[in-house]
């Protein structure tokens, strides 16, 4: 029993960590309008993974908090057209300058 939960919080540990493009990233978590998104910046990318459970119509919307999240946890703007992903992994590239 003890083995089991154990292995379970080492892959749920897992979903929390970046791409291996972004290794090496600042990491900050970020509520959304109560969605839970861990956020990784890496220069002039960023990506945003959801942490919290979202179904039925809590799930609409969450690419546009998972946008919001990139924006606040960066401090940055989304670079247009450079947002894509799906409600559970988001990515972006992001000017911190005012500069796309």
């Amino acid at each position: 029993m003890r083995l089991t939960m154990i292995l379970g919080l080492l892959i749920l540990a897992g979903c929390d960590s970046p791409s291996p493009t972004m290794r090496g990233a600042l990491t900050r978590r970020v509520e959304v309008g109560g969605s839970l998104f861990s956020v990784h910046i890496l220069g002039d990318r960023a990506e945003a993974i959801r942490l919290s459970p979202e179904t039925g119509r809590r799930a609409r919307g969450v690419m546009a908090r998972g946008f919001a999240a990139i924006e606040r946890a960066s401090g940055c703007t989304i670079v247009p057209g450079s947002f894509d992903g799906d409600p559970a992994l988001m990515r972006a590239r992001v000017a911190c300058d005012g500069k796309g």
